[in-house]
């Protein structure tokens, strides 16, 4: 019986295509199918389905990236095979860990297939190496082809750590819960003009102190609930270790939620805390929590320790109910719908806001926001780039432009250049929640000129009846640092209510009705009101003396106004 043993990329390079099909034949059947497919993905996505010279420049592009970053097909997505399973490899080894025996059965690989499909890997790189000798089957080629990889491929295929279509799949691969918001993508920028290091974000529910997370280097994990300074897990790996250590004063992180709003957070300290250490979990202030997660040491077992590194809010990303942007040098003249508003020596007219609903590519619980408006050049032409085009609602959130969304506005998007002393219409699309009712829409030069426009829409009257449940929120008191509230909850139904501590929640904030971000009612334990039973609830919420505060019990919600 013949045994797949490795062969280093020089050997796969001398070998016939004979030969490189004689191992391919070794791999087995579901992952040649599988490495096989995702080749075929990526020529696709180059535009070279046929054409034989365009397919050998995929190939060569492919072989380059794993011969310099170790980039293997996982699935649909593409991941650098960790140093330890690479040389495992290399030594035709397997590796053993202690704990394999005891393990429990789990849906993640364990090291010891790791490696076994680390060595399966090369021979992907094999069956690439007879595309890019030996093109198609059908083409002659010589006993023994040399490989000539071509520095700039015309083709460049993107095999990158994580593919962005297999996104959706990774994000709903994580734990559910009733946030409206969460963070779904990360990025982080250690230094001016790097390339960001991104991160697709799942949500995770820890469960009786045991934090379950992916193990892929590519996958961070979001713990449920915390949305006032999101904590977030990566993955231990080489890479990911090797980039905490590079974070330093000066590093940016970009944090995406389902929402589409971007949030940035500026980094603030990194250290080593016990595994036991909870204090990071406090929802205290406004910030950002990173965790490298997953270490072992020699024997296999979690490490004692790990990094954290937290990062803060610049609150000049905010605006100020009189429309200043704070902490920012910016003058901002301020209108609304129909207004023509003076940007430098440029006009921007405001001409139409809308609500648009119930569309199948949205995500639950939103709505596109499309605006129509007119741009009119000055003097000199145009140059649009230097523009940030944003929406904040109520509660800042910040909202970033979205693409689908002009699928369904009346014109395209603001092109890069305007003529001097001409005119254009246009379009831009935000996905926001449901619940919106008001915001302002902004636009900024780099010069430090600015125009806002003031949304506001109409409510759809209340459909006031008794469903069987009563909620009445008794009194608000508070004192510094805390807001405390009773409630009472009937249950008037004929069937057993059920709470846990995400149904009820308290967003604070610096304007009216402010949608989040959420703070779940931590540490209540969940209980049932039987039919035609009454429960009175006290709760006591960490308050930094926010004047406005929206509350909410199940399905219904209460507006707060607090008076110092």
């Amino acid at each position: 019986m013949e045994i797949l043993h490795y062969h280093s990329l020089e050997e796969l390079r001398a070998l016939s295509v004979s030969d490189l099909h004689a191992l391919w034949e070794l791999v087995p059947t579901d992952r040649q199918r599988a490495y096989k497919a995702a080749y075929e993905r990526e020529v696709r996505t180059a535009g070279a389905v046929g054409s034989d010279a365009l397919e050998r420049q995929v190939a060569a592009e492919l072989l380059k990236r794993y011969d310099e970053a170790a980039l293997v097909p996982v699935g649909s997505r593409w991941a650098r095979t960790p140093g330890r399973v690479q040389q495992a490899a290399k030594e035709n080894t397997v590796l053993d860990a202690p704990e394999d025996e005891m393990r429990p059965t789990s849906s993640k690989p364990s090291p010891k297939v790791a490696a076994a499909v680390g060595l399966a890997a090369l021979l992907f790189v094999g069956f690439m190496l007879t595309r890019l000798l030996g093109g198609r089957p059908s083409s002659a080629v010589q006993a023994t082809p040399h490989a000539s990889l071509m520095p700039t491929p015309a083709v460049s295929p993107t095999p990158t750590p994580l593919a962005l279509e297999a996104q959706d799949e990774v994000i709903q691969g994580g734990d559910s819960g009733r946030e409206a918001a969460y963070p779904v993508n990360l990025q982080v920028v250690t230094h001016e003009g790097a390339d960001p290091r991104v991160w697709v974000v799942q949500r995770r529910r820890v469960a009786a102190s045991e934090w379950r997370f992916d193990s892929d280097s590519n996958t961070a994990s979001f713990v449920n609930g915390m949305s006032v300074r999101p904590v977030i897990g990566i993955p231990w790996s080489e890479e990911n270790a090797a980039f905490f250590d590079a974070m330093h004063t000066g590093t940016t992180f970009l944090l995406t939620l389902n929402t589409g709003a971007v949030l940035r957070f500026e980094f603030d300290d990194k250290r080593q805390v016990r595994r036991s250490e909870t204090s990071i979990f406090r929802q205290v202030s406004p910030g950002l929590v990173l965790l490298l997660i997953g270490e072992t040491d020699t024997d296999g077992q979690p490490t004692s320790t790990r990094t954290l590194v937290t990062a803060t809010y610049p609150p000049e990303q905010e605006l100020s109910r009189d429309g200043q942007v704070l902490g920012v040098n910016v003058t901002v003249q301020e209108g609304g719908v129909g207004d023509q508003l003076q940007l430098d020596d440029n006009a921007v007219t405001l001409r139409d806001a809308r609500l648009l609903t119930d569309q199948p590519d949205l995500p639950p619980d939103t709505q596109y926001l499309l605006l129509d408006f007119d741009v009119t050049a000055g003097a000199n032409t145009l140059d649009t780039t230097s523009w940030r085009v944003e929406f904040m609602d109520a509660g800042g959130q910040v909202y970033t432009p979205n693409s689908a969304a002009l699928t369904y506005t009346d014109y395209a998007a603001l092109p890069t250049e305007i003529p001097a002393l001409s005119s254009l219409s246009a379009s831009v699309g935000y996905i926001v929640p449901r619940t919106l009712q008001n915001g302002r829409w902004l636009v900024t030069d780099t010069a430090g000129n600015g125009v806002l426009f003031r949304l506001s829409f109409a409510v759809p009257p209340l459909d006031l009846h008794y469903d069987g449940v009563d909620v009445r929120l008794v009194s608000v008191t508070y004192i510094t640092g805390q807001i405390t509230t009773r409630l009472r909850i009937y249950n008037g139904r004929a069937e057993t209510l059920n709470f846990t501590q995400d149904d009820i929640w308290l967003a604070l904030g610096f304007a009216p009705e402010p949608p989040g971000p959420r703070n779940p009612a931590e540490g209540l334990t969940p209980f049932d009101i039987l039919p035609e039973q009454a429960v009175d609830l006290t709760l006591v919420w960490y308050w930094s003396g926010e004047p406005y505060a929206s509350m909410g019990i199940g399905e219904y919600q209460f507006a707060i106004q607090l008076q110092r």
